[in-house]
């Protein structure tokens, strides 16, 4: 099982290369040296990662997305069955969002490795996930694909505001846009 955190801090100056390798640490032996395989292993990763490049620059002299993707690459280098994310895109732009949301679905295809996310966007986790489960309070409060869970009642009872749930056009998927108090009947009253 791998997990990568939401803040990885990168306190040691290691190079990318270095941090990847430390994913196979599991894997090694008393003296915990690098094998050839493990080297192999590592490069395969940060390739499938688009990292390769960055492999001698030091973790503190990228940027936070090039930072998300290395410690991404340690733990697909642990070559785990289970891989668990706390909110992975939470810090990226929208395009960095979408490309590591395209790299999870790729290595999810490519490996069959399980994914479990923690994610509070909600359109990005519909687009991507086989299943959802939402939670508030520490309880489960709705299990299943995303059409099943995604459903302004169900939204508004977590949330505490209302939403238009629609389809997304790109794909079979919900799409919920929340909708700001000044929208509604109470926010018009408020405003006048």
């Amino acid at each position: 099982m791998a997990y990568v955190p939401q803040i990885v801090s990168a306190e040691f100056p290691f190079t990318v290369e270095e941090l990847v390798l430390l994913g196979r640490s599991p894997h090694q032996g008393m003296l915990g040296m690098n094998s050839r395989t493990d080297h192999i292993i590592a490069d395969q990763a940060m390739d499938f990662t688009d990292i390769r490049a960055l492999s001698k620059k030091k973790i503190d002299r990228i940027s936070g997305g090039e930072r998300q993707r290395v410690f991404m690459a340690r733990a697909i280098c642990q070559k785990p069955e289970i891989m668990l994310l706390d909110e992975p895109a939470s810090a990226l732009d929208l395009a960095h969002q979408v490309r590591l949301m395209d790299l999870l679905d790729r290595l999810k295809k490519e490996t069959g490795i399980t994914i479990v996310m923690v994610s509070h966007d909600i359109n990005l986790a519909a687009m991507y996930s086989d299943a959802m489960v939402l939670i508030k309070n520490g309880k489960i409060v709705q299990k299943g694909t995303a059409i099943e869970v995604i459903k302004p009642k169900i939204l508004d009872n977590i949330f505490g505001c209302s939403f238009i749930v629609d389809t997304n056009p790109i794909g079979n998927c919900p799409r919920i846009s929340p909708i700001p108090e000044k929208f509604t009947d109470t926010g018009k009253n408020h405003e006048q």
